[in-house]
This record gives structure tokens, sequence and C-alpha cells, in this order.
């Protein structure tokens, strides 16, 4: 049975009527789900002041945690043992925070304002601070963790970022269909952590979803701006890029995303066997409940229609939600397809989450990952490299029209 295998996104975005919710959704979850989880990852940016200039660093999203939602991250980490994240994954590393002595004593005591409360692991996407040891030194029980966003392709790739300085190496998004490289990836941790015996040992992680298409010529522009706009980039700039294929009649393509496609409780442990962490992101999310229904909430995981009945597109009635306590739960029981189930929240006076009536419901679901072009298809995924121009494997399992670009839709 696989144990603390799931990085979980804090939910960053909530305002402030919501500062307690993610506590009780979390405190509320079963005791399956808590065993589930490796650590809570959460943003909080770094604001200083340069040459006059107000500025800020860190935060890819642009949004964080407000300081009550932290202090209810802490409370989580101290009840449960549950260690949290900070998160600053911005590549854009402000020139003069690599150069100025006062700056740099600033960030190192930001830093520390969190490491003095029991901070142990910080994504950090900053090669350049990570190789100077700086942080190291001043706070040597910290696990250093490298961002998605440093896109780390290959086994090479991993050992170089482990000699940089990092604890625990983000996969690229990429790798999800690239299980060959995976497989060299995990060689590789193994003969690092064999040879040098590092301190903490070597981890890796892989994200499971973000609905990204593969190498996205708009992503690294996307996060520099995202770091000031935030969710207003999809009110604005993704009317221009992922709207176009997100919310077209091509959506639902496994290529329009990189995310794992994994149906059988056997094919995700083809990837488990590879991968020490899967990240799941989320940090974007908003809650659709109020706030003085927290004692009623907890934290479990939903079957997305949209994964599950893409033969015909039928929507589920609300009555018809399927909902599991902990994502464990999906692949003990081989809850096809097992990429389907998302994270959400549930309320306990009205979700029924019995796995043998989920099982035989779902008997009488069509999915296209039951026939023998989805079987095909999913099997081609792990492999494909996402190579989709000279492919239309997916167009071919789904039944619709052949293009050689998203960015043609």
């Amino acid at each position: 049975m696989l144990k603390n295998f799931i990085s979980f996104p804090h939910y960053d975005n909530l305002n402030e009527s919501h500062d307690a919710s993610f506590y009780y959704l979390f405190k509320n979850s079963t005791q399956s789900f808590k065993e589930d989880i490796h650590d809570i990852y959460f943003g909080k940016v770094f604001r200083y002041e340069f040459n006059g200039i107000p500025k800020i660093y860190g935060n890819a999203m642009g949004v964080e945690a407000s300081d009550t939602q932290i202090d209810y991250l802490f409370k989580i980490q101290e009840e449960y043992g549950i260690p949290i994240s900070l998160t600053l994954n911005s590549l854009e590393t402000p020139h003069e925070l690599l150069y100025s002595e006062d700056l740099i004593k600033q960030f190192i005591s930001f830093i520390g304002s969190f490491y003095e409360r029991g901070l142990r692991s910080c994504i950090l996407a900053s090669n350049h601070l990570i190789k100077s040891k700086i942080l190291h030194k001043n706070f040597p029980e910290i696990r250093w963790k490298s961002t998605v966003n440093q896109r780390c392709p290959d086994a090479q790739s991993v050992i170089d970022l482990c000699f940089n300085g990092y604890d625990t190496i983000m996969l690229d998004r990429r790798l999800n269909r690239d299980i060959k490289e995976l497989r060299k990836i995990k060689k590789a941790v193994d003969y690092y952590n064999e040879k040098y015996k590092p301190d903490k040992k070597v981890l890796t992680c892989l994200l499971v979803s973000e609905s990204c298409v593969y190498n996205c010529p708009f992503k690294k522009e996307h996060d520099s701006i995202g770091e000031y706009i935030s969710t207003d980039y999809f009110k604005s700039l993704s009317k221009l890029t992922c709207d176009n294929w997100r919310f077209s009649d091509f959506g639902t393509l496994p290529r329009n995303g990189i995310d794992i496609v994994t149906s059988t409780k056997e094919s995700w442990n083809e990837y488990a066997n590879l991968v020490d962490i899967f990240k799941f992101s989320g940090r974007l999310t908003r809650l659709a409940f109020d706030a003085k229904d927290n004692e009623h909430m907890k934290l479990s995981w939903i079957l997305n229609d949209n994964k599950i009945d893409r033969l015909n597109q039928k929507k589920f009635l609300v009555n018809e939600i399927m909902s599991v306590n902990s994502f464990s739960e999906v692949i003990d029981n081989n809850l096809i397809p097992v990429h389907g189930w998302v994270h959400g929240w549930t309320d306990n006076r009205v979700v029924n989450t019995d796995i043998v009536k989920i099982k035989n419901r779902l008997e009488h679901y069509d999915s296209i990952w039951k026939t023998d072009k989805g079987i095909r298809l999913e099997k081609i995924l792990k492999t494909c490299k996402s190579q989709c121009w000279d492919c239309h494997e997916c167009e071919k399992a789904f039944e619709t029209e052949y293009y050689d670009s998203s960015l043609q839709l």
C-alpha cells in the first residue's frame, strides 16, 4: 500500500471568510486521506524595496496564503505531522536578489520566519541561490525542492539538480508521456543516493495533472505575467491561448493536456514504481460553500465526469456524484479510470462514499478507457513523447478531426 505519496495543494485563492476552511476540510478528512499526504504546499510572496521601488518575488501563480491561513497550516503540521512546504516557484529571480548582500539578508530573514516555526520544506526556483549553499547553511534541516517550471526533462538533468543542491527533484511534465526516460531517472537517482549517500535522500516528484499542453509556448510568459495578474490571465490573455483547446470540441483529448493517463491500478503502479511523490495542482481552487458549513465539509476525491464518460459527453447529475475518502482507495479498488479522480470537498451530511456501491455504479458507465481503442491509446500515451503532429492516435480513438497543433484550434 502507498503511504505519504501525494504533494497536496493548499487552496491559496481564498478570501478572508474562508481563512479557516482548509484547516477544517483537512481536519474532517479521513485518516486514510491524511496517510496519503506527503506534504501540503502553499505560496507566500517575498516583499522588499529596491532603489525606492516596492518589489515582489516568488510566486508564478500570483496567489498566496494569508497570514491566518498559514497559522492554520502550521496547526495542521503540529496536529497531524504532515509537513507544509513553502512555494517560491518564480523563474524570474530579481537580479538584485542575487547581488545585494542586504537583500539576501532580508530573504534569509523571510525564510527564517517560517523556519523558526517549524518549516522544513521549501520549493525554490533560483538555481543560483541554491548553488550558493547560503540557504543550506542557514537552514540545514530544510528539504529544498525544485519546481516543475525548471523543466527537468531527463536523467542527466536530474543528476545536475542533485549536485546543485536540491533534495527533491520535480520532474518535467513531458515525462508523463515518456515512461522509458522515467526508468532511466529512477536508475540515476538510485545511483546517486547509493554512491554519494546525501544527508537527505533524493526523492523525485511527478505532476499528475495541470491541463497544460506539452511544452506550451506560452508557459514561461504566462508564469511571468501570472506573478502579477494571477487568475486575471484566464479572463483576458487565455482567449489567445488555452481557452481555445480546453473549451473546444477537442477539449477532452489527452493530447490537449500533459496529464498522466493511468486508467487502471496496474497502469498507475507502473509510475508509482518509478517516482516517489505525485503532485496535484490546485492552489487556485475556490470554495463553493459557505464558511459556516466548515464543520460538515471534508477533503475527498471526486470522479471528474469529463474523464470517465468521454464517449458521449454525458454529464453526471448532482445525485450521481461519486466520492471516496482517499486516493489510495481509488488505486486499491481499481476504480477505473484511476486518473479520473480529482481532489475536492464533500458534505458529510449528503455524500455516500460506499466503495461497493461506487464499483457497481462504475460498471454501468461507458468509458473510452474500458474499450479496446482506449486501452490501446493509454499504452501509446506512456511513450509517445507528445509528438502529436504525425501521430493522431488521440483523434483516432476519440473519432475527431485530425489536427497538427493545439494552436490551430
